[in-house]
């Protein structure tokens, strides 16, 4: 199964759950597609429009030859691309798994949400089930 792993990376426990994820998603044998990993080639040689324009073009090519969507959410306005890439997914007919950080501290966007064909905790996935795991923000 190939997987489309969208998340914001710009915080510190934002990159801390999105790096723990992705190793947890390669030790079962997912192929995840990662964003983040994926430069585009002469980037520093052209515009930031024109960077910005390539970044689009690859991530929505990615949506679209994937089988699933998964989203990192952490909570309310987290990351503007994040919740369009779950849009994008939702409108095209992905199936759209959303992982949130804490549903007891957080408010998470209704869209979001319901753009989605489950949530469940990322605390949880990562931990097998053990909700007392701590991420710790370094």
């Amino acid at each position: 199964m190939k997987i489309y792993l969208a998340s914001p990376w710009f915080k510190d426990r934002e990159k801390q759950i999105y790096n723990l994820m992705i190793k947890k998603m390669r030790q079962i044998g997912l192929d995840v597609y990662v964003p983040f990993e994926h430069e585009i080639p002469n980037a520093w040689d052209i515009s930031n429009k024109e960077w910005g324009a390539k970044v689009f073009t690859e991530d929505i090519k990615a949506i679209n030859e994937c089988d699933e969507v998964w989203v990192l959410n952490f909570g309310m306005y987290s990351d503007s691309g994040t919740a369009w890439e779950c849009g994008y997914a939702y409108g095209i007919g992905k199936p759209v798994r959303q992982f949130v950080d804490d549903w007891s501290e957080r408010i998470y966007s209704l869209m979001m949400i319901n753009g989605c064909n489950s949530v469940e905790s990322v605390i949880e996935y990562l931990s097998n089930g053990d909700s007392k795991l701590k991420i710790e923000v370094k």
